[in-house]
């Protein structure tokens, strides 16, 4: 078809148009097959748009996986998992390469000697559990000392570097991490401390959450313990010794669940007498003042919900702030929640909390302490308060009712645990200097072609949507090609100009055939047109060039091949 390309300017300038006249859209072809082919005296009397558009995307779909030419790729840094999703439009893949410093690529090559099966759970005879509390959450309990199968709000970091006058965050010390998680006493534990940026006095709002799997559970049971502490009115004295009294004049002294820290956290610019930093100084109180101290109490709710906890840990009362988060709010759990405040403590329960809708939900922990009076600067003390959770547990109401995975690892087999603790094989540097090979040097029979390279192999675990990688490949980019059926968007359902008579064709044969008035010699016709067409398409899309099969040639006389 004729299409405008007057206006060149229009096209360099936009970097989206380039190379878009080498396609044409499907809406196109719909709307040129309903004008050429269906009508009064045209092959199809009378035919439905609905019905063209289906057999379209059927054709596209189709030519999408042999015929046209693969463009999707994706680079991904292989974590420490050994593992990567399958992308959301995956439908086979064609090429797996690692990518080496120089930037070149080196294939990665499957692996057909292990697996990933759904490992059943069993009892210790051997026969098929079905538990009615089994536990859904991994880590609950935090034994294992790190926070391995949770996620968790990140820690917060005041950039900067000090000496820049005028400038709070600039005069803080590099790098400070001021926020954070940890597991004490195999405990998760959340410390909350007061913040401020920009004159802003800031509380904290973290979160720690884990998916769980839910597609067969109808109703599940909640429980978990914690801890919270109460408010307290007191003072931060800043002189020579730095101490924080309650309201009575007792100096505080840390304990489990509050801190009392005299870490310089800000190195207050002596010659800065304006500006931000001077107002916040005097807010705060000089050397040798007295200054008020609200301890605020702290907050721990666990719960679950359809979304995530949120990244960011800053909690701002008052005005609209630049970086909310939403960790304080119960609107994070829009399933249901337990809460623990003001001094509370122990465990608590939810029963039979409905999760039929859903085939996975996020399990929640939040921490909040809303700071107001804020003692933080030069040679102050910070105070710091904490809440801990532990036995977090999910288990299903109800006795299960299918097989069962191990709770161990959910998701991954003893089978592949084994494999991916073990050096590859393609990876060791046997010389075969023994009784058997070296006397047999050059008549090694029985080598594995597969084994015989060290770019390392992968296995792609259909079943949960994953491909696994071998050990050496793990911290390295990775490069996939894949193919997909071009559906996944209006920008991608577009067809290549060589290809596009092979498409009416399809669309003719497929819906010739659904027809029941179309005799077997008559669809015989269609389809032999269609498979001329679709062979065509592809011998135009195969791009074969007279120089590179020179060049392919004139490699025959090589020894050694590629």
């Amino acid at each position: 078809m004729a299409y405008d390309t007057s206006n060149q300017k229009s096209y360099y300038q936009d970097s989206s148009k380039y190379g878009s006249y080498q396609f044409v859209s499907l809406n196109d072809i719909i709307s040129y097959f309903m004008a050429v082919y269906i009508g009064d005296e045209k092959l199809i009397s009378k035919a439905n748009r609905a019905d063209v558009a289906f057999f379209a995307q059927r054709a596209l779909a189709e030519m999408s996986f042999d015929t046209f030419k693969s463009i999707k790729s994706q680079q991904i840094k292989i974590p420490n998992t050994q593992l990567i999703p399958l992308p959301h439009d995956y439908v086979n893949y064609t090429k797996l390469s690692s990518v080496d410093v120089s930037g070149v690529k080196h294939p990665i090559y499957p692996t057909r000697h292990t697996s990933n099966p759904f490992q059943i759970r069993q009892k210790e005879d051997g026969s098929y559990s079905f538990p009615s509390n089994a536990d859904l959450v991994q880590n609950s309990d935090f034994a294992t000392g790190t926070l391995a199968r949770w996620n968790d709000s990140h820690e917060y970091i005041v950039h900067g570097a000090a000496g820049d006058a005028g400038t709070p965050l600039a005069l803080s010390t590099p790098s400070e991490k001021w926020i954070y998680t940890q597991i004490v006493d195999n405990a998760l534990e959340h410390v909350l401390s007061p913040s401020g940026i920009q004159g802003i006095e800031a509380g904290s709002a973290r979160a720690t959450w884990q998916r769980i799997d839910t597609t067969d559970i109808d109703y599940i049971d909640i429980e978990a313990q914690a801890v919270t502490t109460a408010a307290l009115a007191g003072t931060t004295n800043s002189g020579a010794a730095t101490t924080v009294s309650d309201s009575a004049g007792n100096v505080m002294t840390s304990t489990n669940n509050f801190v009392v820290s005299t870490g310089n956290y800000y190195a207050a610019d002596s010659g800065n007498t304006g500006g931000l930093w001077n107002t916040l100084s005097a807010k705060i109180g000089n050397e040798g003042t007295s200054n008020a101290l609200d301890i605020p109490l702290t907050t721990v709710r666990v719960g679950v919900s359809t979304n995530p906890g949120q990244v960011e840990a800053l909690l701002w009362p008052g005005a609209a702030p630049t970086y909310p988060s939403q960790n304080g709010s119960p609107d994070i759990f829009d399933i249901s929640y337990m809460e623990w405040t003001a001094g509370e403590e122990g465990f608590k329960n939810l029963y039979s909390v409905d999760v039929r809708q859903y085939d996975f939900i996020f399990v929640i922990v939040t921490s909040t302490a809303e700071w107001e009076n804020t003692p933080w600067g030069e040679d102050k003390a910070s105070a710091f308060v904490k809440t801990r959770v532990d036995d977090i547990t999910v288990q299903n109401s109800y006795a299960a009712t299918k097989l069962q995975e191990r709770s161990t690892l959910a998701g991954t087999s003893s089978t592949w645990e084994k494999y991916r603790d073990q050096t590859p094989s393609e990876s060791r540097n046997d010389d075969y200097e023994d009784d058997v090979f070296w006397p047999n040097h050059g008549e090694r029979y029985g080598l594995e072609p597969s084994h015989a390279q060290t770019n390392g192999s992968f296995y792609i675990d259909e079943l949960r949507g994953n491909i696994h990688f071998s050990s050496n490949i793990t911290g390295k980019d990775v490069i996939l090609d894949y193919i997909s059926d071009s559906l996944g968007s209006e920008e991608e359902m577009k067809v290549p100009k060589l290809a596009e008579d092979a498409m009416y064709k399809y669309i003719l044969c497929d819906l010739m055939a659904s027809r029941r008035n179309v005799g077997i010699g008559q669809q015989a016709y269609y389809n032999r047109q269609k498979f001329a067409a679709v062979r065509k398409a592809k011998l135009r899309l195969s791009n074969l060039k007279i120089e590179e099969l020179t060049q392919i040639l004139r490699g025959k006389s090589k020894h050694i091949k590629h």
